[in-house]
């Protein structure tokens, strides 16, 4: 089919030796409600079959951007979203998949919600075999409360997500590429500085637990990186923090979401003048 002007939605798919499920997260991409999309599939100089893969596709709205040299998450998206010709974007890992209809649901947000810059979803838990291990439903969903959460952790799930990539252009907001994780919260950490973000109830991403996964590096190193990613923010309202800090400190907050306290008192002061702090920064 002809396309006469921009797709409507790009995918960004980063894609690292991840031969096993790649198909299945192209397909489920290119498989959505409706046709006027693009699949940006940037290869990081994988050193499986990946190439052959996705050369034997034929999909004209397929792109393969193959890097010569590893880039890693954050350049590898980079890339991607330099080559999107879509003013949304829908990033997607290369061993996740998307729902059908994630694609049709996030633009018909985006069209009624014009303040939004990112909106994310709940996501199904899968395993290598596509079995459905669980659903993840986001606690919050409405931007003054994900605001919040953002000091501490990422307010949307970065695979299940949509962004207004005009938004990132015209701030020249990048992924970081100085680390292979939690570049996704620092990215969106920068992007919510410039517009509203949401959370829908809907499963519009499986999300693929394995042994070869790029989470399981997080689940070692990852929540330094994110302490640090989160102090830097807590710094930002003009409080001195460091990542122990702010590590304690998010601990409280994911205890206030599930209705809970704390046996330290100073911490607990420390967290609701953050909160004072917060809402009065975000007050017009």
């Amino acid at each position: 089919m002809l396309r006469l002007g921009p797709p409507r939605l790009s995918f960004v798919i980063p894609a690292w030796n991840q031969e096993r499920f790649l198909i299945g997260a192209v397909g489920s991409a290119l498989s959505q409600t409706i046709h006027d999309i693009e699949v940006v599939v940037v290869d990081d100089a994988s050193s499986d079959a990946t190439p052959d893969m996705l050369a034997a596709i034929d999909d004209p709205r397929l792109t393969v951007i193959r890097s010569p040299a590893n880039l890693g998450p954050g350049g590898a998206r980079n890339l991607g979203l330099e080559t999107a010709g879509a003013a949304i974007v829908a990033f997607l890992d290369a061993d996740d998949m998307a729902a059908p209809e994630r694609a049709e649901s996030q633009l018909a947000f985006f069209d009624a919600h014009p303040q939004h810059v990112l909106v994310g979803s709940a996501y199904g838990v899968i395993d290598e075999n596509d079995k459905m291990l669980g659903v993840e439903r986001p606690l919050e969903t409405e931007d003054a409360q994900l605001r919040l959460t953002s000091l501490f952790l990422s307010p949307v799930h970065l695979t299940s997500s949509a962004i207004r990539a005009d938004a990132a252009r015209a701030h020249d907001i990048r992924f970081p590429e100085d680390s292979r994780i939690v570049e996704d919260y620092r990215f969106v950490s920068a992007l919510i500085r410039h517009g509203l973000v949401a959370n829908l109830p809907d499963v519009l991403t499986y999300y693929r637990r394995h042994d070869a996964m790029t989470s399981r590096l997080f689940e070692s190193q990852g929540w330094q990186g994110f302490a640090e990613a989160s102090a830097a923010n807590i710094r930002g309202l003009g409080v001195d923090c460091d990542a122990g800090l702010a590590a304690r400190l998010t601990q409280i907050h994911l205890a206030r979401l599930q209705g809970k306290s704390c046996d330290e008192d100073l911490l607990e002061q420390i967290y609701d003048k953050l909160k004072e702090l917060h809402a009065a920064q975000a007050e017009p």
